[in-house]
């Protein structure tokens, strides 16, 4: 456990010498993944290290009345983010979001103590040029129990919403990129024989 000075979501991406490892395992404490699905997504990450590779999938849509950009979680055919409550991505990009990204993005952050995630997102689309990679079929993670999240508040939305479009501001222009892809394992609904069996039963 390492105890910071400052209570903040940006301390999420702090690229601590502790971190031996290329990838980070990025998990909300309320975020439910089974050891397969760990493994699989790992697995995604080392053939796409430069993307962030995750599960919970969300898209930036425009508002045409408003003239800005929404935040949305709903069910959609494409996604252009993968939150980093349950994701993989490389350490570098913990180093470039503490160090490089614009200390402006980091203190609305702190301000709403909120969308670090999007953050993220916005920073890796914008060096890479690519959207990030969902993995998996699931689109709910929460732990079965836990007590309600505070994504769940009407004004966690809200600021969202206003972090794309400050966000925005900061870069100049949009940087997510939308995709329609998603993996799955290869056999992923695949009928097999009774003598054979999945590497992955359930993805």
């Amino acid at each position: 456990v390492v105890r910071t000075e400052k209570n903040s979501l940006n301390n999420r991406f702090l690229p601590w010498d502790e971190i031996e490892t290329e990838a980070i395992l990025s998990i909300d404490d309320d975020a439910h993944l089974r050891h397969d699905e760990i493994m699989f997504g790992f697995r995604v990450w080392r053939e796409a290290r430069d993307r962030i590779v995750g599960f919970p999938g969300r898209y930036h849509a425009w508002d045409i009345p408003h003239q800005s950009w929404l935040y949305n979680s709903n069910y959609s055919c494409e996604l252009s983010m993968v939150l980093t409550g349950a994701a993989f991505f490389h350490k570098y990009y913990a180093y470039l979001y503490s160090y490089v990204m614009p200390q402006a993005i980091r203190d609305m952050v702190d301000e709403y103590i909120n969308c670090e995630d999007i953050a993220m997102n916005f920073l890796v689309s914008h060096i890479t040029r690519k959207p990030p990679i969902k993995v998996t079929s699931r689109w709910t993670f929460r732990c079965p129990g836990c007590p309600q999240a505070l994504s769940h508040d009407d004004s966690h939305f809200h600021e969202r919403h206003k972090c794309i479009n400050f966000f925005v501001k900061v870069y100049g222009y949009m940087p997510l990129l939308y995709t329609q892809f998603r993996v799955d394992s290869v056999l992923f609904k695949t009928r097999l024989p009774h003598d054979k069996t999945k590497c992955f039963k359930f993805i």
